[in-house]
């Protein structure tokens, strides 16, 4: 049995409780200070710090969350619409409070949006910790908003630079040169045609994506710059992973260490290939249009001088033509006549030069074969010349004898054979050769040269010489009237070149020229036909195209012409009378009927041959007409002849080409 304690042993244990106590009082005492402040302490740290009891009621909320919320924590704790508080969008509340639950009310780095007191959001990171109290959930926060605002707006900016990349073209790049690794932008990617899995980011893969003809310029580029360390600024051409060739421009500057040594090589690259193309087609543009306009200058002055010719040449050609049927084949006066007439026939191919340089020459079109116009050509006298002025030279010929036919006049289109052969053989000092060639060319995209010639098919002929080229300033000026290199007097008038480029853009063909000093090769692209050649009768008895004495007006301001022409219808047989002006015209013919007008087109002073026939119709509303002129087939010729006249005739007239005119309008 245990003994009961004495009454000293039970005082002298009251007093060890009463020590116990009092330690335990003070010990509880160190600990409520030390709460109070670690509290404090928690309450000033320049953190968010919260807690919440087990039914998610807030009961603490330190001096930062009052300081990002806006609420006081006397507005926070014990608050049971708290969290509303914080979270107006309940949806959004709930979907995250079931998160929370899910992931045990634990919080790592959790990006949560809350409102603050005056309306705006902030983004804050949460994370729980363990504290004084258990039983308590409480949380540490950071307001990352300013962060989360410069994330975005960086994201913004690069998004933006991006866009603004792509609709420029232009793509960045950052090469670090001390580890040998490229960094490229999206934009720069899509201008080298390549996915960042198919480049691996290295100078010497960048090489390959350098077009073979500017690898060395690159180079050589890339040298230079890392030994200045200068900014600089170039163009080159790349080769994208499809073959497509396109032109950059390149800027880019150095970056070195303290001891000057170059580390990073920074720059942009742009694909400025349209803009170049759009450049190189204004370019060419604005040339064409130069050339157009000199030429049609030019080409004013000759259609003025060649109208004045044609009158004075009427003569020389028509008045042979009626006096050597009726001249003795033993005359004296028959060889000089003759000569009379073949030189008015040569001054007339040289007015008719000028005529096809002025453009708007009447010619009819049919359709024709190179080849026979080439075989034509160096079977001719003209050809029997050139080669007793050049008889050192060869000419070979090349002809596809499968050779599409063209559209075109047969008269025109042989001096363009003529003239370039004759130019080929004029290029040449000594012995050389010049080749004529032919062949079916179809162009499947532009061709650019000194003509842009365009899609389609074409029968093609080149003229090639190896004599010692033309220089490029010449080269601008080839086609120009009266331009030429040649020895005055014995070939030509510096029309041959001018005639081609003419005659080439009223057969809406092309022509390009190239040369170096082993030679020039002119091409000229005549535009197909699939119409059959028809076969021709070369001469026409007079009898064919004589009259039955029907009446005819001739209306023309220069006495001359009228005199040979009214002989010239007396001997087709036709009956005349000629006026000298248009009004006159108009005051016989209110009294008078005639059966044909030849009608002359220009006339001054006083109204010209479209106005005169314009006034005559309302007179005679069915008056038949013929046009005749020493200029081109103007618009006026065009209106008169949409009013009812009949053919255009140039001067100098041929007693063929009038009966046969006259002919045709009188059957009509």
């Amino acid at each position: 049995m245990t003994e009961k304690p004495t009454y000293e042993e039970l005082e002298q244990r009251v007093k060890e409780l009463e020590k116990e106590n009092t330690a335990l009082k003070r010990v509880d005492e160190a600990l409520q200070l030390n709460e109070e402040k670690f509290r404090s302490a928690l309450m000033d740290l320049p953190i968010m710090i919260n807690a919440v009891d087990q039914n998610s009621i807030i009961v603490f909320w330190n001096k930062k969350c009052e300081e990002i919320t806006g609420y006081k924590a006397a507005e926070m704790i014990g608050n049971p619409n708290a969290m509303e508080l914080l979270y107006l969008d309940r949806e959004y509340l709930e979907t995250e409070l079931e998160k929370w639950a899910a992931q045990n009310y634990q919080l790592k780095n959790a990006e949560l949006i809350l409102n603050a007191k005056d309306g705006s959001a902030k983004t804050v990171l949460w994370t729980n910790t363990d504290f004084l109290t258990p039983e308590w959930i409480w949380a540490v926060g950071v307001d990352i908003t300013a962060r989360k605002g410069a994330e975005e707006a960086l994201q913004n900016n690069q998004a933006t630079l991006a866009k603004a990349q792509k609709i420029a073209h232009i793509g960045n790049w950052n090469w670090d040169i001390v580890a040998n690794r490229i960094l490229w932008s999206d934009e720069l990617y899509r201008i080298i045609g390549l996915s960042p899995q198919e480049f691996d980011a290295h100078y010497e893969s960048y090489l390959k994506c350098i077009h073979p003809d500017d690898l060395e310029f690159f180079k050589n580029l890339t040298e230079r710059v890392l030994k200045e360390k200068k900014p600089y600024s170039a163009e080159y051409r790349i080769v994208r992973s499809n073959n497509d060739i396109r032109i950059v421009h390149e800027i880019g500057e150095v970056t070195v260490d303290k001891n000057g040594n170059p580390i990073n090589l920074f720059g942009t690259v742009q694909d400025i290939t349209d803009s170049k193309q759009t450049a190189e087609a204004l370019r060419e543009s604005e040339e064409k249009l130069s050339r157009a306009i000199k030429m049609e200058s030019l080409g004013l002055l000759a259609g003025g001088v060649a109208h004045d010719l044609n009158n004075v040449l009427s003569g020389i050609v028509s008045y042979p033509e009626l006096i050597l049927p009726d001249l003795p084949k033993a005359s004296k006066l028959r060889k000089p006549i003759e000569t009379m007439q073949e030189s008015g026939h040569r001054a007339a191919a040289i007015v008719h030069d000028l005529l096809t340089v002025a453009r708007g020459v009447a010619t009819s079109k049919e359709p024709l074969n190179l080849n026979d116009l080439i075989d034509d050509y160096l079977h001719s006298p003209e050809f029997s010349r050139l080669k007793q002025f050049h008889p050192t030279i060869t000419v070979k010929t090349n002809l596809d004898t499968d050779l599409f036919n063209i559209s075109g006049s047969h008269l025109h289109v042989r001096k363009v054979v003529m003239n370039l052969v004759s130019n080929a053989s004029e290029a040449i000092e000594g012995r050389g050769n010049v080749i004529i060639s032919t062949m079916n060319r179809y162009v499947d995209r532009p061709l650019r040269g000194y003509d842009y010639v365009d899609i389609g098919e074409y029968a093609h002929l080149s003229v090639s010489d190896d004599g010692s080229g033309i220089s490029s300033d010449d080269l601008e000026r080839i086609f120009e009237p009266f331009y030429t290199k040649k020895v005055m007097g014995r070939s030509g008038t510096g029309l041959g070149l001018a005639v081609v480029w003419n005659v080439m853009q009223d057969h809406q063909g092309y022509i390009d020229v190239n040369s170096d000093e082993n030679g020039t090769t002119f091409e000229v692209y005549f535009p197909i036909t699939r119409d059959e050649i028809s076969d021709k009768d070369l001469s026409i008895p007079i009898k064919d195209y004589k009259g039955n004495g029907e009446t005819i007006l001739v209306v023309d301001d220069v006495e001359s012409q009228r005199e040979i022409t009214c002989k010239m219808l007396d001997t087709l047989d036709y009956k005349t009378k000629a006026v000298s002006s248009g009004e006159e015209a108009v005051e016989y013919l209110k009294e008078h009927t005639i059966d044909l007008i030849l009608l002359d087109m220009i006339m001054v002073p006083g109204i010209n041959g479209r106005e005169t026939y314009e006034r005559v119709i309302k007179i005679h509303p069915n008056q038949k007409a013929i046009i005749v002129s020493g200029f081109a087939e103007t618009n006026e010729v065009k209106e008169a002849q949409k009013l009812g006249a009949g053919r255009y005739i140039k001067k100098p007239i041929t007693l063929e080409a009038i009966g046969l005119a006259i002919k045709e309008e009188l059957e009509k």
